[in-house]
């Protein structure tokens, strides 16, 4: 065990044998960490921000007691993060609220359909289609040809039953007809 020079040149190669990492590479591999890191975080914030918000929404319905139907304003409270708002004022009766999350690779969606009151009827997640967590709704469109056509067989049924020859010509006037809330209400003398 003599330590000659020979012995101390030969145990400096073993050391040197690793070879350093440039630095053009570490910073190439922490610019990579850095961009898988915030697509991650873009992902799991759109995530979270979806489902932070679901869950809010069903709280509140659960708290609101039978009918299930939360103010929309209360609903706009508990948006989570910074979703894009499509509104479908379409409707009849209901528009349609689609609230969007957009993460790298996926799209997180929300949608509700609130009443003329500005009442949240119902909600789901999904993407799209003609219902909203089984619900369908009527477009001005539809209504008004609904109407349309119940007008015309309406007409259609007065012509058929009586015609106009044969309706009796009476002196006294026509007694007005009441509803029935009119006469169930009271009346002021």
């Amino acid at each position: 065990m003599s330590s000659t020079p020979e012995s101390a040149e030969t145990s400096e190669p073993v050391s040197k044998s690793k070879k350093k990492v440039s630095t053009q590479r570490r910073v190439i591999s922490w610019v990579f960490i850095a961009i898988l890191l915030g697509v991650v975080l873009l992902e799991w914030r759109a995530k979270s921000s979806q489902a932070k918000t679901f869950e809010s929404l069903g709280a509140a319905v659960d708290n609101a007691g039978e009918a299930g139907e939360i103010p929309f304003s209360q609903f706009e409270g508990k948006i989570q993060g910074s979703p894009d708002v499509d509104v479908d004022e379409s409707g009849a009766i209901m528009r349609l609220y689609h609230y969007k999350w957009n993460g790298i690779f996926k799209t997180y969606h929300l949608r509700l359909l609130v009443n003329d009151e500005d009442l949240v009827v119902t909600y789901d997640t999904e993407p799209e289609g003609e219902t909203v967590n089984g619900m369908r709704r009527i477009s001005k469109k539809n209504l008004e040809e609904l109407v349309q056509k119940n007008k015309q067989e309406v007409t259609a049924q007065k012509a058929e039953s009586k015609p106009v020859s044969e309706t009796p010509v009476t002196e006294t006037p026509a007694k007005k007809e009441t509803s029935e809330k009119e006469a169930a209400a009271p009346k002021d003398e």
